[in-house]
């Protein structure tokens, strides 16, 4: 099951390979994997048996990486030693073991379908192996006897593994499609507001532990509904998809770009405080104001962003994480309400101010 995982762990990544710590540990499983193989095995003769272990080997190499396949050979090889004793059939055994793990270097890394990966590679090791066995029989009728019924189940089971492993690509995909789409916005392809509020929640977290500042900005279009009604929606969506780009093109790597609903965006800055947060939206502000937005009928239009900034925990309670937002957001509408197309911060006193006090 926990190779499942690492498999799993692979695909949901988005890298050619895991990690080698991940390889590491995964090549560490199959060897172990294939050692147990080696319990349900045909003896040769008495110092001479025929498994499968070699599939743990394939397996790591097409699913993990090369060094998960050397690390999986090298452990088949010490087991095997460890398990039946020090003897020539033993010794070719762990050599046969090891080539095969160097050889998935190879075939991990080799431009072919998965597949035909596995097929190749189980050839290989069977070649590999036969040789290893003629040199370890006087009888080559016991061997015969025996090898092409190993041939058939190495085969049969490379096939059953390439299945099942893919059936687990497939069903990982599909839940990392999910989970994608139910924490992105489909049109942006930023965070939604439900990710945005696991985020918030995360960063404060942080912030608190860390005592670092954590800063917000909640933007708005000023009169979007403008361009919806002039335009049409089509326009409107293109106008949100540019601003969602451009917002991320001048946040920072590490902040968290969300688009909340409607036209209405926010950005989580990591590990900035109030004057370095005021810069960034002043930068936000001016670009959006000088960008030309590219309609669906070729037209350009020029728009405008209000920001609302809130710094934590400068402009909210400490004890209280939807205090912060609610920061930003007042700070936003008061953006709005001194003429739009301007960056707001509640100041400190706000808040001492009475809850039925509101300074709008």
């Amino acid at each position: 099951m926990y190779v499942s995982g690492i498999i799993a762990k692979f695909y949901r990544i988005r890298v050619p390979f895991p990690s080698m710590r991940i390889q590491m540990i995964g090549g560490l499983l199959f060897g172990i994997y294939g050692t147990v193989l080696m319990n349900y095995s045909f003896p040769l003769n008495e110092t001479t048996i025929v498994d499968l272990r070699h599939l743990a080997i394939v397996t790591a190499a097409v699913y993990l990486g090369g060094m998960a396949s050397v690390i999986s050979g090298l452990v088949i090889s010490i087991l095997r030693i460890v398990m039946f004793g020090m003897s020539s059939a033993a010794i070719d055994a762990a050599f046969v073991m090891t080539i095969i793990g160097l050889s998935g270097v190879y075939f991990a890394y080799a431009p072919w379908p998965r597949l035909t990966k596995i097929i190749t590679m189980n050839l290989l090791g069977m070649t590999l192996i036969f040789v290893i066995l003629m040199l370890n029989t006087t009888s080559m009728s016991s061997l015969m006897k025996v090898y092409p019924l190993q041939m058939t189940i190495s085969f049969v089971g490379g096939i059953f593994i390439y299945f099942i492993a893919e059936f687990i690509n497939k069903s990982n995909e599909m839940l990392f499609l999910l989970e994608r789409k139910a924490t992105t916005d489909h049109l942006t392809n930023l965070s939604n507001r439900r990710q945005f509020e696991k985020s918030l929640e995360l960063e404060l977290e942080r912030a608190r532990e860390s005592k670092q500042k954590l800063s917000l900005l909640v933007i708005d279009i000023d009169r979007f509904k403008k361009v919806n009604d002039t335009f049409g929606h089509t326009s409107g969506d293109a106008v949100l998809k540019q601003l969602g780009q451009l917002l991320i093109e001048h946040a920072r790597s590490a902040d968290i770009v969300s688009r909340n609903g409607g036209e209405e965006f926010a950005i989580l800055l990591l590990d900035c405080g109030h004057h370095q947060a005021m810069a960034i939206a002043e930068s936000i502000r001016q670009s959006v104001e000088k960008y030309h937005f590219a309609l669906p009928d070729g037209n350009t239009i020029r728009l405008t962003i209000s920001i609302g900034v809130a710094v934590f925990p400068d402009h909210c309670d400490d004890r209280d994480d939807n205090d912060f937002f609610e920061q930003a957001d007042r700070a936003l509408y008061e953006a709005k309400n001194t003429g739009r197309n301007r960056i707001c911060a509640i100041p400190l006193r706000s808040r001492s101010l009475p809850s039925d006090q509101s300074p709008f």
